[in-house]
C-alpha cells in the first residue's frame, strides 16, 4: 500500500495520541506513511450558516489529501468517552463535501489514555461510524496507560506484548495479516477449544492483560476457583483449577449474543463430576466476555455456587 496518511484527532500540541501515531510511523519505516497535523487544517465550528458561504479552504485542502491516499491510521483522544469535539469538526466538514470521504480505502484507529481504559471505549463508537463514512475498518488498537507503557524519550512502546498487537493491527491494515475474528467467533471459538479439552487453544484466546472474575469479585487464594485472576498468567491458574475440581460430563451453550460495546453475552448449562466428593454439580451458567483486539479482554462467569458447595460436600458414614 502507498501513500498512506496518519493523523491524530487531538489539537492538544503535546497530545500523547500524537505521540502513539508517530511512534508507528517510525516503526515501519518502510512503508510511506505521511503524517499530517490537522491543527493546520482547523476551521470554524461546523453550522449551515456558515456552509452557506463555502466550505473552509483548509477543508478542501485536507479533502484533496484524502483523495490522494489509499489508507488511514487515525489515533483518536477520547473526551467523556466521545470522541474530541476537534476531530468530530473536522468530520463534519469532510461529510459535508460527501458523507463517504474515506472512500472505501482501509483504516486503522488507535488510541492511548493515561488510564487503564486505554480510551477504548471510544473507539468501538468509532469503528462503527467508519463503514458510514467510507472506509473498511481493518483493526482498532488501544495502549492503556501511557505514561507507564510508552517511552518518550525513544518515541516506542515499551511492553513487547503490547508491540506484538500493534504489529498484528497493522500487518492487517496493509493486507498482510489475518483479518480480525469477529467478537462473536472469538467467543464461539473459546467454547469450541473448553469443550473439546483444549486448554493451551482457551489460554491463547485470553488478552494478555485480560481480567477474569469467576462468580465474586473478589481477591482469593491460589487455589480457589472463585475470585479474581489477572493477566494471562493467571488465566492458566483459572484453568488448572477447574481441571483440578472437575471432571466435565456436560457442557451446553444455549445462547451466545453479540451486544454493544465488544460484548459477547451467552448462557447455557453443565454438569461437573466434583473429583473430591464423587458428586455431580449441576448449574445453568451465564458468561460475560468483553473482545478486544480478538481476544477476550474481561471475563466474567456465573453459576450456581451454592449448587457447587453442596456437591462439594462429603457425607460422613456412621461407624
Amino acid at each position: 500500500m502507498k501513500k498512506i496518511v496518519a493523523f491524530s484527532g487531538s489539537n492538544n500540541p503535546d497530545s500523547i495520541n500524537e505521540k502513539l501515531v508517530k511512534s508507528l510511523i517510525n516503526r515501519y519505516s518502510e512503508y510511506d506513511i505521511r503524517f499530517i497535523d490537522l491543527k493546520k487544517f482547523d476551521a470554524p465550528i461546523y453550522s449551515q450558516e456558515i456552509q452557506s458561504s463555502g466550505i473552509p479552504k483548509q477543508i478542501q485542502d485536507l479533502y484533496q489529501i484524502f483523495e490522494e491516499s489509499e489508507g488511514f491510521i487515525i489515533a483518536s483522544p477520547e473526551h467523556n468517552g466521545l470522541p474530541s469535539a476537534f476531530l468530530k469538526n473536522i468530520i463534519d466538514w469532510l461529510s459535508v463535501i460527501t458523507q463517504r470521504f474515506f472512500n472505501n480505502k482501509p483504516v486503522l484507529l488507535l488510541s492511548t489514555s493515561p488510564g487503564a481504559t486505554g480510551a477504548k471505549t471510544h473507539l468501538g463508537i468509532l469503528a462503527k461510524l467508519v463503514p458510514l463514512w467510507g472506509g473498511i475498518l481493518k483493526g482498532t488498537y488501544s495502549l492503556s496507560s501511557f505514561n507507564e507503557n510508552f517511552d518518550t524519550s525513544t518515541n516506542s512502546i515499551l511492553k513487547e506484548e503490547e508491540r506484538k498487537l500493534i504489529d498484528n493491527r497493522f500487518k492487517s491494515f496493509i493486507g498482510e495479516g489475518t483479518e480480525l475474528k469477529s467478537n462473536k467467533v472469538v467467543v464461539q471459538n473459546y467454547f469450541k477449544a473448553f469443550q473439546s479439552g483444549d486448554l493451551e487453544g482457551v489460554l491463547n484466546l485470553f488478552h494478555p492483560s485480560c481480567y477474569i472474575v469467576s462468580v465474586k469479585e473478589e481477591e482469593r487464594p491460589t487455589e480457589q476457583l472463585h475470585g479474581i485472576y489477572r493477566t494471562r498468567e493467571e488465566a492458566k491458574q483459572f484453568l488448572e483449577n477447574i481441571v483440578n475440581l472437575f471432571e466435565t460430563k456436560d457442557f451446553t451453550v444455549d445462547t451466545l449474543y453479540e451486544a454493544e460495546g465488544n460484548v459477547v453475552v451467552s448462557k447455557g448449562a453443565f454438569s461437573h463430576l466434583v473429583k473430591s466428593s464423587g458428586k455431580l454439580f449441576n448449574s445453568n451458567w451465564v458468561q460475560w466476555c468483553l473482545v478486544e483486539d480478538g481476544m477476550i479482554k474481561e471475563y466474567r462467569f456465573y453459576e450456581d455456587s451454592a449448587a457447587l458447595l453442596e456437591a462439594s460436600n462429603i457425607e460422613l458414614v456412621e461407624q
